[in-house]
């Protein structure tokens, strides 16, 4: 009896052993997928702040939706587990690039109001028109809503897709060109079938299983091919799932959850069609707002059956042979918990983050091995190889995404609040002068700024306190030889899970040229400016000359025809001369304020014809209006003519003691500009014999008219209107 106990005693010793190690095995599992998950959902967040940053190196971009159509399609060839890349604005346009089931992308842009998608070649190229989905706008769908509620990057929940009905998430992020401005939201997609495909190669054993859950109770992926939606295409709660051990499982935790409302992790076994289960769940709470539960399920059968079958067998000899039993269960006790403890630390280091690409190999004798052990080294092998595989996945990503930024013309730095650059690509360590060495670790203070300018030394407080939000904008900068330059830069947050910031990521351009061009452009403008506002003054003083040369000769002449007409030329002169006068005087060398110079002219001609026994009153009302050099002579010379006339001829002989000129400027949403001179007279029919020859200033208003491309209309009613329409 001594002896059964002691192999009982050791049996029970060795399966306690190896419970303890399953439960550090399953422990280290669960840790591992969350941190795989957690990568694969950082891919889409990167993805929107990459094509951020490339649009705003050039907002041009926006105009051609068909270059960032393009650079969605190479994106969507390196990152291989995403669906959708797209790009919807407040106005309705929309882009993207989708993967299909069959591995194609396609990609597509709204057209009046409709998202058509286009079959595409390797180049980006569209080869011919594969669908139209009418009425899309971006706004409506959930990706879009879920960015702007909070104005910050964000998860959307469970949705559909419009081309295929497949079940997604999307990470969104929205795009501000400039402070407080909202734009439109960048977003990128993975489906749940996505997600179960990932987590089906992090399985452990074939029975093993990987449940992801909301809070609520709605499934979000399996590790198994089942339906996640129901025949109306509804999400299906964990509970309702057609695998009853997923079902069984997901109704136990939701249990557990509801009586221990505090508790991150559980711990549980379970029992399902006489099959012992134990489950492993943990609280996962990924980029940006994701509150999910991760179940780790594993069949305790398949690392204990053939231990019981073992420990059956290893009783009967014991009862049989007490002598050889004490030996054998030496032998077992050594044999079984050396290789459980290589086992157990090879485990240990490769639960570090920092171990993750190594290589790890159980020895051979452990894998070859034909019980329980062995089953659970080649479970545990058989998950580790398909966890590298993974990985292998997401280092060729990084590896192109690294080779892309590395190898674009511009200039990209990451900086920390207080001024430290911790990365600058090949190309910005060129164009400096640095070296790696030399920039990386400095603060932009000491290097590229290296300035006493309270504006520059300033320029990151100004923008790390934009809180949240992006800055664009040109600045100088110092190479390492000292040479002044300028860079066009736009610059975005990057931040840490808690939401606070963590680098500045900051992409520019050489705008040196360009700064120079527009300076010396700005010059040039500036001098032709000044020439011309010369030449108005020199043309204004000439025109002054002439009409100082009529007043000389007016005062020797006693023909009062002549003095008439020279005093008619005479205000035509000045009318013009005014023209130039009004350019020389305001910033404008091409237009002028009519409404401004139709009232100087009317003042001028009052000041010379009204009489002080009977003075008319001159109004001027309407629209301001601005109108050329050529247009605007010719319709001031048309109009001082009406005006003369006015004065002249409409209250001759009339016994009255108010006489008005009414003059009304408006202009039509058509362009038409309308004005009309209204007086309340004798009469154009009454002021003219009949039968008598037009005169001088007749023939000139109608040459006039012509030469605006008007027309005018003469209307008698309680004295006369003229109205004269034309274009602008």
């Amino acid at each position: 009896m001594i002896f059964i106990s002691f192999g009982l005693i050791t049996s029970n010793l060795n399966k306690a052993l190896i419970n303890k190690n399953i439960s550090t095995i399953h422990k280290e599992i669960t840790n591992k997928v969350l941190l795989k998950l957690d990568s694969y959902l950082d891919i889409p967040h990167t993805i929107n702040n990459l094509n951020d940053a490339f649009i705003r190196v050039s907002e041009d971009q926006l105009e051609n939706l068909d270059l960032l159509r393009k650079f969605f399609y190479k994106q969507m060839s390196i990152f291989k587990t995403v669906n959708i890349i797209a790009f919807g604005t407040e106005e309705g346009t929309y882009v993207e690039a989708q993967r299909m089931d069959d591995g194609r992308i396609r990609t597509g842009l709204v057209n009046k109001g409709n998202l058509e998608l286009y079959v595409t070649d390797l180049r980006g190229q569209k080869l011919k028109l594969e669908k139209t989905i009418i009425n899309y706008d971006p706004r409506l769908r959930p990706w879009y809503k879920a960015s702007i509620k909070n104005k910050l990057p964000a998860w959307s929940d469970i949705y559909l897709f419009l081309s295929n009905n497949q079940p997604a998430i999307s990470g969104s992020q929205p795009y501000f060109p400039i402070e407080n401005e909202f734009s439109g939201v960048f977003t990128t997609s993975v489906t749940l079938e996505g997600i179960s495909k990932f987590l089906a190669k992090l399985s452990m054993s074939n029975n093993s299983s990987v449940l992801v859950m909301e809070p609520s109770g709605i499934t979000i992926a399996t590790s198994k091919k089942i339906p996640l939606l129901d025949s109306l295409n509804h999400s299906i709660p964990a509970a309702n799932l057609k695998d009853p051990i997923f079902s069984a499982v997901s109704k136990r935790f939701l249990k557990k959850i509801a009586d221990d409302k505090k508790g991150m992790v559980f711990e549980f076994p379970l029992k399902i069609n006489n099959i012992k289960y134990l489950v492993r769940s943990t609280s996962y709470y990924g980029p940006h707002g994701l509150n999910w539960y991760v179940l780790v399920i594993i069949p305790e059968s398949d690392y204990m059956s053939d231990y019981q079958r073992a420990s059956m067998l290893g009783i009967v000899f014991l009862t049989l042979f007490l002598v050889i039993i004490v030996v054998t269960s030496y032998l077992i006790a050594g044999a079984t918990a050396k290789p459980i403890i290589k086992l157990s630390k090879l485990v240990s280091q490769i639960s570090w983050i920092e171990n993750a690409d190594k290589e790890w190999s159980i020895p051979p004798k452990i894998l070859e091995r034909k019980d329980e052990i062995g089953l659970l080294a080649k479970a545990f092998s058989e998950m580790e190889k398909r966890l590298n595989l993974t990985i292998a996945d997401l280092s060729v990503s990084q590896k192109e995404y690294k080779t892309l930024v590395e190898n674009i013309n511009s200039i990209i730095m990451r900086i920390t609040p207080d001024g430290t650059i911790t990365y600058c690509n090949p190309f910005g360590l060129k164009f400096y002068g640095y070296t790696k060495e030399e920039l990386i670790g400095s603060t932009v203070q000491d290097t590229v700024l290296k300035t006493n300018d309270p504006k520059d030394i300033g320029i990151l407080e100004k923008i790390f306190t934009k809180d949240k939000k992006y800055w664009n904008g040109i600045n100088r900068n110092i190479t390492s030889e000292g040479k002044e330059v300028w860079i066009l830069w736009a610059n975005t947050m990057l931040f840490n899970r808690d939401g606070t910031i963590n680098e500045l990521l900051s992409i520019g351009q050489d705008f040196t040229s360009r700064k120079a061009a527009e300076t010396k452009l700005n010059a040039s403008l500036e001098e032709k400016n000044i020439l011309l506002k010369e030449i108005h003054h020199r043309v204004k003083n000439n025109l002054q000359i002439i009409t100082s040369l009529i007043n000389l000769q007016l005062a020797d002449l006693s023909d009062g025809m002549v003095q008439e007409t020279l005093e008619s030329l005479q205000s035509r002169i000045q009318s013009m001369a005014l023209v130039h006068e009004m350019l020389y005087s305001t910033d404008s060398v091409s237009e002028i304020d009519f409404y401004d110079y139709l009232y100087q002219i009317v003042t001028t001609i009052s000041a010379t014809h009204n009489k002080i026994e009977n003075p008319i009153q001159v109004a001027v009302t309407g629209d301001i209006i601005y109108l050329n050099i050529n247009r605007a002579t010719t319709c001031g010379l048309l109009v001082n003519e009406l005006i003369i006339n006015t004065f002249k001829h409409a209250f001759t002989g009339l016994e009255q003691t108010e006489c008005k000129i009414d003059i009304l400027i408006k202009k039509r949403e058509t362009g038409e500009i309308i004005i009309k001179v209204k007086d309340n007279g004798i009469g154009i029919s009454t002021s003219k014999n009949k039968g008598s020859k037009p005169g001088m200033g007749t023939l000139l208003i109608e040459a006039l008219t012509d030469q605006l491309g008007g027309e005018i209309e003469i209307i008698e009613n309680k004295g006369t209107s003229f109205i004269l329409t034309f274009q602008s």
